[in-house]
């Protein structure tokens, strides 16, 4: 009996740990909204139409206040149309300089990166996931 119960409870935490696991995972497919190309990293600017947030909010150069937004790298083609339905990983600076050293340039004094997180796109598309 003593050993079906720890069975048991033992089943039950990793099943749990599994649920809290998904959870706290970054969707599959994210919608996001083009903001365009940032000045000094030329990564490119999205606000993310998901309930989780994963991005910061900002004023943007047009004058506009967007809120979850984060600068994408992208290891695929990607359009500068105004909607776009991506996959995403986590940017990781020793696996991605090389991605990195295609997005730099020189940054003019009157304009700073914004202070949002760098994720890295490894989908892009015009249509939903």
């Amino acid at each position: 009996m003593r050993n079906l119960i720890s069975a048991n409870l033992v089943f039950l935490l990793v099943v749990l740990a599994l649920v809290s696991c998904q959870n706290e995972s970054e969707p599959s497919c994210l919608e996001v909204e083009i903001l365009g190309p940032e000045q000094c990293t030329l990564g490119t600017i999205v606000s993310v139409k998901s309930k989780k947030m994963i991005g910061n909010t900002i004023r943007h150069f047009d004058g506009n206040t967007y809120s979850n937004v984060i600068r994408i790298y992208s290891e695929v083609p990607i359009s500068s149309s105004g909607k776009a339905f991506i996959q995403l990983r986590e940017f990781d600076p020793t696996r991605d300089e090389q991605l990195a050293n295609q997005y730099a340039t020189i940054c003019q004094a009157i304009f700073a990166p914004f202070p949002v997180p760098t994720k890295v796109a490894t989908f892009w598309s015009e249509s939903p996931c």
